[in-house]
């Protein structure tokens, strides 16, 4: 392309959109699907957008602006998209600035690129990954760190561990809150639909109900226990814990064959999720690491009460609207239960509190943040 081209078309921004384009999303990748599709909103046409991918783009994010165009990488090999396909991408046909929302950057870079760290729970939290997933994402935050010429992070306390841990500049780091899918989450889903969607899973109320990896960090353990000494302590018989997302790392030890009074749903499809939140009576969530925590925003916007820990970045979302647990184990976890089980009034106020709250975010303010973070470096 000349330079001549260049200047008529604006500058090129290229954006990796292969986690975005999954076709199961959970976390990170839901993060990049809303991303992408409210930058769509914000990033003025003078410049162009590449969006980058192993598949042809699905969902709304082939819906393109003018100024956008898709770029599928669907040559061999299978494995190694990021540090093959993508990487000769950037060596032979590069950008003027190449964006990565929700993975490794790769080791071939434009002279300018852009990425987000979400989180440092890795570190932290050695134990709940394996030696080869902690050298690899270690690796990628060294890579980012020294490589990126503006980092972005999802809240406050993270960016103060990426600091920590990897010295980073803090002047480089942009803080941008994440949000939820306020078309499908909300409060006025109880009805026939929701009962649908429990009969299927076999639930009935009341139940408490958490959503995310059942997995070590997200102190699946201790969440099981505090069930357990919750239904012991009397009178409980009839209330259930229902887990939704796949089995991770420590889960097996936990959950076994089965747990008394614990339904596993497993990964939710998206019609689904928003309906196994309004049926419960409270959303619990005692993750001992996060550096943000969507589904506190998702439990809040279908009006759900929510308890969550007191730690990492959690009390950033949660605000003045969660019920915090005064021990992050199963006692306390029991005593948070036992507490909201008994008092309908504190479950009301929690609602109303936190369907106030979660208007404090929207993905159009997550990417207009961004987009200032970009826009600063070119």
């Amino acid at each position: 392309m000349t330079e001549k081209v260049k200047e008529e078309r604006g500058p090129v921004i290229g954006i990796d959109a292969s986690r975005a384009n999954a076709a199961r999303r959970t976390g990170v990748e839901w993060y990049a699907y809303h991303l992408i599709m409210a930058l769509k909103r914000v990033i003025p046409d003078s410049y162009r957008v590449v969006l980058y991918s192993r598949e042809p783009l699905r969902d709304g994010l082939a819906d393109l602006p003018t100024h956008w165009e898709s770029r599928v990488l669907g040559w061999p090999p299978k494995y190694l998209w990021t540090q093959m396909r993508l990487a000769w991408e950037m060596l032979v046909r590069p950008p003027d600035l190449l964006f990565v929302p929700a993975h490794t950057l790769p080791l071939v870079l434009p002279k300018k690129a852009v990425t987000t760290l979400h989180d440092v729970t890795f570190m932290v939290v050695p134990e709940a990954y394996s030696w080869k997933g902690r050298a690899y994402l270690r690796f990628a935050a060294r890579h980012a760190v020294k490589r990126a010429a503006r980092l972005f992070t999802v809240s406050e306390f993270s960016k103060g561990e990426i600091v920590d841990w990897f010295g980073a500049d803090p002047s480089r780091i942009s803080v941008t809150p994440l949000s939820y899918d306020a078309e499908s989450f909300r409060e006025d889903l109880e009805g026939a639909e929701t009962g649908q969607v429990l009969g299927r899973h076999g639930i009935s109320k009341p139940y408490f109900v958490f959503v995310g990896r059942l997995e070590r960090k997200k102190n699946l353990a201790g969440l099981v226990g505090g069930f357990r000494k919750f239904r012991e302590s009397g009178g409980r018989d009839d209330w259930s814990l229902v887990l939704v997302g796949k089995r991770g790392r420590g889960a097996e030890e936990v959950l076994g064959g089965g747990v008394e009074g614990v339904f596993e749903v497993g990964y939710a499809e998206a019609g689904e999720l928003p309906h196994l939140y309004t049926g419960a009576e409270a959303f619990v969530f005692p993750s001992r690491h996060e550096g943000f925590g969507i589904p506190i925003l998702e439990a809040f916007a279908c009006g759900v009460p929510v308890v969550t820990a007191r730690d990492s970045a959690l009390p950033e979302v949660g605000g003045d609207a969660a019920y915090y647990l005064e021990t992050n184990d199963a006692e306390g976890i029991a005593a948070a239960m036992e507490r909201l089980a008994d008092d309908p009034a504190l479950r009301d106020d929690l609602a109303r509190l936190g369907s106030e709250r979660v208007r404090a975010f929207s993905w159009e303010a997550t990417a207009k943040k961004t987009w200032e973070g970009i826009e600063s470096v070119l």
